[in-house]
C-alpha cells in the first residue's frame, strides 16, 4: 500500500464518515437484534418493531462492510496521504497499525454478526467483544485526530473534514 496520494479523495473522506455514522447509528439498534435472536433462540416469534429494527441493523452492517471493502480498496489503489510534518517514526507506525486494527475490527464485527444473524455460529459474544474493542480503539484514533489537529495544529483532522477541503 503507497503512501503516494497528496490528500485523501473525496471518496474516501465520504466513506470513513458513513462508516463513523453507521456505528454510531448500530448503537441504536443493538437491542432490537438481541430481543430477536433471543426470541428464536426461545422457539417465540420476534416483536414486529424489534424484527424491523434488527433488519435495519443488518442493512447498516452490511453498509458498513462495503463502505469498509471501498476504503480499503481506495487506500491501496491510490495510497493515503503521508503523515504530517513533525510527525516521528514511531507515531507514524502507530497510526498505521490503529488504521488497520480499525478496519480488521470492523470486518470482524460484520463478520460474527452475519454469522449470528444467519443461524451459522453463535457469536454474539464475540461480536459483542469485538464491539468493546472496537469502541476504545475508535475512541483513541478520535482523540488522537483531536490531538493532531489542535495540539499539534498539523491539520490531522482537517484532511478528513469534507468542508475543509480544498
Amino acid at each position: 500500500m503507497a503512501t503516494t496520494s497528496s490528500a485523501y479523495r473525496p471518496a474516501q473522506i465520504w466513506l470513513h464518515w458513513i462508516v463513523v455514522v453507521g456505528v454510531i447509528v448500530q448503537i441504536g439498534f443493538h437491542d432490537a437484534i438481541v430481543a430477536v435472536l433471543d426470541a428464536r433462540e426461545a422457539g417465540q416469534v420476534p416483536a414486529a418493531t424489534d424484527l424491523t429494527s434488527a433488519w435495519v441493523h443488518v442493512g447498516v452492517g452490511s453498509t458498513i462492510l462495503l463502505a469498509v471493502i471501498a476504503r480499503f480498496y481506495l487506500r491501496w489503489r491510490y495510497g493515503v496521504p503521508g503523515h504530517a510534518a513533525g510527525t516521528s517514526a514511531l507515531q507514524g507506525r502507530l497510526a498505521d497499525a490503529m488504521h488497520f486494527l480499525l478496519y480488521g475490527l470492523l470486518l470482524a464485527m460484520v463478520v460474527t454478526g452475519m454469522l449470528t444473524w444467519n443461524g451459522i455460529a453463535p457469536l454474539g459474544g464475540v461480536h459483542f467483544g469485538i464491539n468493546i474493542a472496537l469502541f476504545f480503539a475508535a475512541l483513541a484514533h478520535a482523540a488522537a485526530a483531536v490531538f493532531n489537529q489542535f495540539v499539534r495544529k498539523d491539520g490531522t483532522l482537517a484532511r478528513m473534514l469534507p468542508a475543509r477541503r480544498k
